[in-house]
């Protein structure tokens, strides 16, 4: 028997709350979301399935099965890859990659088969926002960088104008024939930024206008 869960509930789920729930509640989730994304009212879908509005009540409760020949009708009627139905959403932020000695700033390497591991949104976003923004994640491997950072901390990315950055703000540089590294800011006279290297990363100075943006760390947390 499907375990039935409310419409409000279902819809309102957290990214977290979807990575665990129940394959049905999963489509579920997913159904609401398809259709409202089509603009369309229950009684709309309904009516193009041809079936009850009481049926898709239930689709979007998980009160019904939804199998494979299910998904596959529906994804012809709305239009969508059947695997939509069965997508989890993504948890909070992606981890891109590590920061090791020196700062230095290692991305991980896709290769079609591995986990992707997300970290919690980091204080004032939401999945939306940090997804408009394009906030990422870097993990710090080593305590090499204290006090500035800590081993297992977590900073979160974003990138920024020159413009809005500040005094003593972290931020990833991506240097020139090495790897991109954390380095601190320091605005000096005359439009110039000093990039102050962490632990015993270099430091080395530039003119603004030769950094137009930068990847800013706008929160650390461990």
């Amino acid at each position: 028997m499907v375990r039935a869960e409310s419409k409000k509930k279902i819809k309102e789920m957290s990214p977290q709350e979807l990575a665990t729930a129940s394959d049905g509640t999963v489509i579920a989730y997913n159904f609401i979301k398809i259709r409202e994304r089509l603009g369309m009212t229950q009684e709309q879908t309904a009516e193009k399935g041809g079936v009850t509005v009481g049926y898709v009540g239930k689709v979007e409760t998980a009160a019904v099965s939804f199998g494979t020949r299910a998904q596959q009708k529906w994804s012809r009627i709305l239009n969508v890859e059947r695997t939509e139905f069965l997508k989890r959403p993504d948890m909070g932020i992606r981890v891109t990659g590590v920061v090791m000695d020196k700062g230095a700033v290692r991305e991980h390497e896709p290769d079609g088969e591995g986990v992707v591991e997300y970290v919690p949104l980091p204080p004032g976003y939401t999945q939306e926002k940090a997804e408009r923004e394009g906030v990422t994640c870097l993990k710090v491997l080593t305590d090499v960088l204290y006090p500035h950072l800590r081993k297992g901390s977590c900073l979160y990315v974003n990138r920024m104008p020159i413009s809005v950055v500040r005094d003593d703000d972290l931020v990833i540089y991506p240097g020139e024939g090495e790897p991109p590294s954390v380095k601190e800011i320091g605005l000096l006279p005359g439009g110039r930024v000093l990039l102050k290297g962490l632990g015993r990363g270099a430091t080395i100075t530039k003119e603004i206008n030769e950094l137009p943006t930068l990847d800013k760390i706008v929160f650390i947390s461990l």
